[in-house]
């Protein structure tokens, strides 16, 4: 095991070298584009550097996640665990994902650019120091470094009004929840002197919350909530979400989550450990309310991609069921449901770009039908993800809900369960009407399935990620080893300091 200084120049480079080579990577492809950037080749060249870059990042995170690094003296700025390195090997799975869907896609939308790519890049490495941050500073600063490129990718066709809509109602309700989340920072550190989270949970101590630090962390926790798509924090998501090109919407629905929830889950058991009872009623509220507004909205959907949109609040609230025990077992339970959430919903939308134009709005219900009679393939992934959604047995979404559910149940609590329960069965009402209109529909004259082929970097990410659904739905043991040691990674300071 290696023992990182953070105070020192050469051991912070260490510690946070893959969020940096990413970085050199963003450079490398504004550089490129900046010398070349005028055809479709050129788009594709940024594509393929920044590909390299996340691979070479990918690299990084695994030699310091195999040696074991720990961090050597307090306070540190950033995490050195298996939490960490879990999520930040998510995020780029998922930047990667969203680099293969967009090679084609741009050049198909005409949305050649030189930019997109970078912007792409420096979102993640927001994302990654939002995951792994250990400091309110850095959490506030990743979570900017990763929200100003969303902004611009979401309005990044700029002959479409909608995605025009996106761009705007994103960066209004985002700087709204900067604002509250650092607020809610500058009255932690108020209360405790430090914005430290280790320090900070060694510091209130068993104590109860006073006034100043109680209004602290709900300020965060609204501020994350924004940034999550939580009710009622989430009026911006479905219209962001439909008008977003939509390689920039799968990257959004997941990253975002990915990065949200593991500080949200950092946060509160790092920070916060001995304010369970603060914190727990107003994420278990967060929680059944997006899990009833999300799936009963959803059901009035026609419009997949709408669809989709209201889908993800719903399992914002299914993340916020795993959160709420406060437990190792309930950080275990969030980050396996994330991994199958992440691996199943870029394979749902990756297929969405080959059934549609124009920003797949225009996909319905009725515009799918019969497609497995024509592209059968098609229709066999997004099948398997439609039932990992939902959480059907032998996939991975399946998995992952019961993995939430044994987290609540350990904790002899069985509110959210029940919610959690029938609010899936509920969910059946618009996952199992798209696999209907697929399998058991004639097919629609009006349907150009002839077009609806994956190119080949978009159908390799897809192929990889349909099969991780289906081969972790049956033999999830390897990743729940995984994820529960990421899990058990947690290091406080002081006995004061408990993540039961």
């Amino acid at each position: 095991m290696t023992g990182l200084d953070l105070q020192s120049p050469v051991g912070l480079t260490l510690a946070v070298l893959p969020e940096l080579i990413l970085t050199f990577a963003a450079l490398v492809a504004l550089m490129a584009n900046a010398w070349r950037h005028t055809t479709a080749a050129d788009s594709r060249l940024a594509g393929w550097i920044s590909l390299a870059g996340v691979v070479a990042s990918g690299v990084a995170l695994a030699a310091l996640w195999q040696s074991g690094a720990t961090s050597i003296g307090d306070p540190h700025m950033v995490a050195l665990d298996g939490y960490r390195y879990a999520a930040l090997a998510l995020i780029l799975i998922a930047t990667a994902a969203a680099i293969l869907l967009s090679l084609d896609y741009l050049e198909r939308e005409n949305l050649i650019a030189p930019e997109y790519y970078s912007l792409m890049l420096m979102s993640a490495v927001g994302m990654m120091f939002l995951a792994g941050s250990e400091d309110l500073i850095v959490l506030f600063l990743g979570l900017e470094i990763m929200s100003v490129p969303v902004y611009v990718l979401a309005g990044y066709n700029r002959r479409n009004a909608f995605s025009a809509e996106a761009a705007l109602k994103y960066f209004l309700i985002g700087a709204f929840a900067s604002a509250f989340l650092l607020y809610g920072i500058a009255l932690v550190y108020g209360a405790t002197g430090t914005t430290a989270l280790t320090e900070i949970g060694v510091r209130l101590g068993a104590r109860p919350l006073t006034l100043l630090s109680g209004l602290g962390v709900g300020f965060l926790i609204i501020g994350l909530g924004f940034k999550v798509a939580s009710v009622p924090f989430h009026m911006w998501a479905p219209d962001v979400y439909d008008g977003a090109p939509t390689p920039v919407t799968a990257f959004m629905a997941t990253g975002v989550k990915i990065a949200g929830f593991v500080s949200l889950v950092r946060v509160l058991l790092v920070g916060f450990p001995n304010a369970v009872d603060v914190w727990q009623p107003v994420i278990g509220v967060m929680a059944a309310a997006s899990m009833i507004v999300g799936n009963l909205v959803a059901l009035a959907q026609r419009s997949i991609k709408r669809l989709l949109a209201y889908s993800s609040i719903a399992h914002a609230g299914y993340l916020l069921a795993a959160v709420w025990p406060g437990t190792r077992a309930a950080a275990s339970a969030t980050m396996l449901y994330l991994v199958a959430y992440t691996f199943t919903t870029f394979a749902a939308f990756a297929i969405l770009t080959v059934l549609g134009r124009n920003g797949e709005r225009d996909v319905t219900l009725d515009s799918i039908t019969g497609l497995s009679a024509r592209r059968p393939w098609l229709a066999f992934g997004f099948s398997v993800t439609m039932f990992s959604l939902l959480g059907f047995p032998l996939t991975f979404g399946f998995i992952g809900k019961w993995s939430i559910l044994n987290a609540m149940i350990a904790e002899h609590y069985l509110f959210l369960p029940v919610i959690l329960v029938v609010t899936t069965l509920l969910s059946a009402g618009y996952y199992l009407p798209i696999v209907r209109a697929m399998f058991m529909k004639d097919s629609d004259p009006t349907s150009r399935y002839e077009a609806a082929v994956l190119p080949r970097p978009a159908m390799a990410a897809v192929v990889v990620s349909v099969a991780i659904v289906l081969i972790l739905g049956i033999w999830p043991q390897g990743v729940m080893t995984v994820v529960d040691h990421a899990a058990r990674s947690f290091s406080t300071r002081s006995s004061d300091v408990t993540v039961r």
